[in-house]
């Protein structure tokens, strides 16, 4: 029988509700402190301490194994068990357990884009405020413009005309 690295723990996948079986990340690290354990199990081929990992395999949830990896060699392939097989019931509540872990982690990720969502249109109605007052200003200064050039020009056709009056009746 073989077992690697991969059935233990698979990389997390972005979409939906993770199922047993499918593509997740485990909900607790796959490998202890890689060589933290005592007593030492040495592999048979290259005669290293083997780490001990994780099994999060449908098969197998929260199992401790040993599994040398070579890094020339890639992987020697199973080595041994550390934990006796579990029953049926506690597979089943483990994965139950981890589906929910998965459950929760997803609405919270989903809580916090929610709360970035409400951070963000916060700011934005706060700018077009902004944008709104300045406008309303560069109108009310448009139209200032447009009065004082009014009256300016309306000075102008006025005195223009007193001074032609004076002249012409004269």
């Amino acid at each position: 029988m073989s077992c690697s690295s991969g059935d233990s723990s698979a990389s997390r996948g972005d979409g939906g509700l993770r199922r047993r079986g499918a593509a997740a990340r485990s909900p607790v690290p796959y490998r202890e402190q890689p060589m933290a354990y005592e007593p030492a199990v040495i592999c048979a081929r290259c005669g290293r301490k083997v780490p001990r990992w994780i099994s999060w395999s449908p098969a197998n949830p929260g199992r401790r194994y040993y599994s040398c990896v070579d890094l020339q060699t890639e992987q020697h392939g199973f080595i041994d068990w550390h934990d006796a097989p579990t029953t049926p019931f506690v597979r089943q509540l483990l994965g139950d357990l981890q589906d929910k872990v998965w459950r929760l982690e997803d609405e919270l990720a989903g809580q916090s884009r929610e709360g970035e969502v409400a951070v963000l249109k916060e700011e934005l109605e706060k700018k077009n405020d902004l944008v709104a007052e300045s406008r309303a200003r560069s109108a009310s200064r448009d139209e200032m413009q447009m009065y004082k050039c009014l009256l300016f020009y309306g000075l102008f056709l006025f005195v223009v005309g007193l001074v032609a009056g004076f002249l012409m009746s004269q």
